[in-house]
């Protein structure tokens, strides 16, 4: 059976941590070198290769919530200072259907990278695409 994982046990996995335990969904290592980011598992496109935020959110509500707020900036500064290359924590939901959601399961998906490739800081919008591991030369 897979090891189970809290929230935070996975922020630290990657050696990053979120501003706050109980709301934050990315978090930033002490040496600002590595971004890790929580994404929900069943909202990836493309057969796993693009990751898309939700677009349920009225115009400006995503401001009210601090652990977005959040990943905006630390999505903002993984562009801006390691590559756009993020970390990626897997979130699966309690109920896919609640609004807000809740984490039913985590873990850090170790081979998994994602790489912002739009973010729009005003709007609080963005698109991950997968990178893919170097092939063995």
């Amino acid at each position: 059976m897979p090891k189970e994982y809290t929230h935070t046990e996975c922020f630290s996995f990657f050696g990053t941590t979120p501003r706050n335990t109980r709301w934050s969904w990315s978090g930033r290592s002490e040496d600002g070198a590595d971004v890790s980011v929580t994404l929900w598992q069943d909202r990836f496109e493309d057969k796993g290769r693009v990751y898309r935020n939700w677009k349920t959110d009225r115009p400006g509500e995503w401001k009210s919530r601090p652990g977005f707020v959040e990943l905006i900036d630390n999505l903002a500064y993984a562009r801006d200072h390691a590559g756009g290359v993020v970390h990626v924590i897997m979130a699966q939901a309690r109920d896919k259907d609640a609004s807000p959601r809740s984490i039913a399961r985590c873990f850090p998906h170790p081979t998994l990278k994602m790489c912002v490739v739009e973010l729009d800081q005003g709007e609080g919008t963005f698109v991950l695409e997968r990178l893919e591991p170097a092939s063995p030369a």
